[in-house]
């Protein structure tokens, strides 16, 4: 009669209506572990289904320490407190460091009555029988599953462990990549931290090097002749040249790091236009550009961060006069509709050829050419704008090809607190 019985439970643990739902459950879980937030939240969502899809009371999760030497339990479920943050166990002792040594699954219907273990864990159990699996990840052991306490207060069976087994291998491979991204994400911040550092440190000398050259420029140290001029023009020119990539750099840090820091007000986007096209007309008229457009005299409101949308627009003209030609053009329009606001910048320099028109956006990048290599720049503009346009919920348009000019189209929206 019981070999009968256990027929029909083979057949039923191997049915396909049972593996669809292994399967089903296993994957759901892996899912929502991979939308997580870190790895603290991914454990706490892994417990709660493991005992809601077994229906068991009492879950917990143990990874190995960074030495492999060990099993921390990291997270529990219907375990003391106290049980739980003294709980760790040598691989290769009791229950958990058997599994976690040998990489085998455990179903034990008696752990009293089992003699490889003489460690057991204390507890209010209903029954000694308990599961324990591996977390493995290509071979390699990275923690361990232990379940207790069926609701129903039966021993577990060949189909519970057989779940919790498909479970953990969907579980273990999320959780390698919830690592992989935190580290990846504290191996990136730790780089924008030194590279900002080193920027805020360049900016003092800087401005203090930028200021001698100007008095000299002034005359305040002395009269100097046309030479000595040139020379000081030339430094003077790097010298702010510099300081505008040491700014890139920082603005790059604040909009990447900080997306959500948009500082939303009512302003009149007609007044901003006007503003860069005044200040940057010296600099275009030095060049032998012709800096023009149409800007409507009525006001165009909108909402969002004057500041960085000053960055946008700023950005966008010099780059149409940096890389332009002797006696070209730059013109910068501005356009609304009802719900839109529409700045373009047009130029008639070198162009961008279609091999990199899909990549000027990426931070760095800069593109390689006979006519761009005496041109100045960090590769960070572009990054910059994209990036802010992004944050306001915009889009940013290039048209473009080699020798023919280039036009950058910014379409926003005209009340940003209505988008989410």
């Amino acid at each position: 009669m019981n070999r009968i019985v256990e027929n029909i439970r083979g057949r039923l643990i191997n049915s396909p209506v049972r593996r669809y739902y292994k399967l089903k459950a296993s994957y759901s879980i892996a899912v929502e572990l991979l939308s997580a937030l870190d790895l603290e939240d991914a454990l706490k969502i892994l417990v709660n289904r493991i005992a809601s899809y077994m229906s068991v009371e009492i879950v917990s999760i143990m990874l190995t320490d960074n030495d492999k030497k060990r099993l921390v339990v990291k997270i529990a479920k219907g375990l003391d407190e106290k049980i739980v943050n003294d709980a760790s166990i040598e691989i290769g002792k009791g229950v958990s460091g058997w599994v976690g040594k040998t990489g085998q699954s455990l179903l034990i219907k008696d752990i009293t009555k089992d003699p490889r273990f003489a460690l057991k864990a204390s507890g209010k159990y209903y029954n000694n029988s308990l599961l324990s699996v591996p977390l493995k990840m290509r071979g390699r052991i990275i923690g361990v599953v232990n379940v207790n306490n069926k609701a129903s207060k039966d021993v577990f069976r060949e189909s519970d462990l057989d779940l919790l087994n498909a479970i953990a291998d969907f579980a273990a491979i999320a959780i390698e990549v919830i690592k992989l991204e935190e580290q990846i994400s504290k191996s990136n911040k730790d780089h924008r931290e030194l590279v900002s550092n080193v920027a805020h440190d360049l900016k003092t000398p800087l401005a203090t090097i930028k200021e001698a050259i100007l008095l000299m420029l002034e005359g305040v140290s002395g009269q100097i002749n046309e030479k000595q001029k040139k020379y000081l023009d030339i430094s003077a020119e790097n010298v702010e040249r510099m300081v505008h990539m040491v700014d890139d750099i920082l603005l790059s840090d604040d909009t990447l790091c900080s997306r959500q820091s948009l500082n939303r007000n009512l302003f009149n986007v007609t007044d901003t236009a006007k503003g860069i096209i005044d200040s940057l007309g010296i600099i275009a008229k030095k060049k032998g550009i012709k800096l023009g457009g149409y800007i409507p005299d009525k006001r165009i409101e909108i909402w969002g961060d004057p500041d960085k949308l000053n960055e946008v627009i700023s950005n966008l003209v010099e780059n149409a006069i940096k890389y332009n030609r002797p006696e070209g053009r730059v013109d910068v329009s501005l356009e609304e509709d009802e719900r839109s606001v529409t700045i373009s910048v047009r130029d008639t320099g070198m162009g961008i050829s279609k091999e990199d028109i899909g990549k000027i956006f990426d931070r760095y990048y800069r593109i390689n050419s006979a006519e761009r290599k005496d041109v100045a720049g960090s590769g960070l503009g572009l990054s910059i704008v994209k990036n802010i346009v992004n944050m306001h919920k915009g889009n940013i348009a290039v048209e473009s090809e080699s020798d023919h000019g280039t036009k950058f189209t910014v379409t926003l929206p005209k009340d940003l607190r209505t988008l989410r």
